[in-house]
């Protein structure tokens, strides 16, 4: 059961973890080899013994999958029936002890590209630096050609507004809207909207631009969420399309990573001389 549910999140590309016992001594309600899987919404299959440990078990995964680190825990109960508790202690006359390796699996996130102008160009190309796959989608069989995006692991030709009966996108798909016309980014944005899986929205635009693209899509019933970076990327003085497309792929970085808007420097003029 744990193994299949594995397999439909991977499918789906949603991170999680295994947890399995490595070690069990005494009175354990599952023994070395047990397995569990949880994913990183606390969903879980398969149990290493329920309770407080396996709840435990599930909070580690949790940081495991987030921190992208493997977990090694110990637990001990005092005796049968007791709570389990983290940690080395000497064991009861009827206690027991387990050990719990937990290993995450985090596939790698993509880019998606909607639209394969100057800035997808550059934005692609950025990508194969940074070795972060990507696709590209454009309706435009002139501008999807191996030459202009020679790494994409996908270039799909096809109309805006049949967005998904040509490109299935996961919670690994970072997508950026950046098409050739306002009419064809709103259609892209109403599309993608709905789908919850899709961890981050950018589009290319002014404020006003994106106002009116917003106004358009609740006002015919759509709902527009925090996933909506627009403008998108960093502030960092872009002007030139090359410039952009770092600020996207910065930002798109630091969501997917976890990062923070700070710098790492620090003031070596006010070093202390010893």
């Amino acid at each position: 059961m744990w193994l299949e549910r594995l397999v439909e999140w991977r499918s789906k590309g949603i991170p999680c973890a295994i947890v399995t016992i490595i070690a069990a001594q005494g009175f354990t309600p599952r023994k070395t080899g047990a397995k569990m899987a949880v994913n990183r919404n606390g969903q879980s299959a398969g149990s290493v013994g329920g309770g407080t440990a396996e709840q435990r078990c599930i909070e580690l995964a949790l940081k495991a999958i987030a921190e992208r680190t493997c977990i090694t825990q110990r637990f001990v109960s005092l005796d049968e029936g007791h709570e389990w508790v983290a940690g080395d202690r000497p064991l009861g006359a009827c206690g027991g002890a387990l050990t719990v390796f937990i290993e995450p699996i985090v596939p790698e996130p993509e880019l998606v590209i909607f639209g394969a102008g100057h800035i997808g160009q550059c934005l692609a190309r950025l990508c194969d630096a940074v070795e972060m796959p990507f696709r590209v989608y454009d309706d435009r069989p002139e501008f999807l050609t191996p030459e202009r995006f020679p790494g994409a692991a996908a270039r799909i030709c096809a109309p805006f507004d049949e967005i998904f009966a040509h490109i299935e996108l996961s919670a690994l798909s970072y997508c950026v809207i950046m098409t050739y016309g306002h009419e064809h980014d709103e259609v892209v944005l109403e599309a993608l909207l709905p789908n919850k899986d899709i961890p981050y929205i950018g589009m290319v635009g002014s404020p006003n631009k994106a106002r009116v693209l917003i106004e358009n899509i609740r006002n015919r019933g759509g709902i527009v969420d925090n996933r909506l970076y627009c403008p998108v990327g960093l502030s960092i003085g872009r002007n030139q399309p090359q410039e952009i497309a770092l600020s996207i792929l910065a930002e798109i970085i630091l969501v997917c990573r976890g990062g923070s808007l700070t710098h790492m420097r620090r003031d070596w003029s006010k070093l202390i001389r010893p």
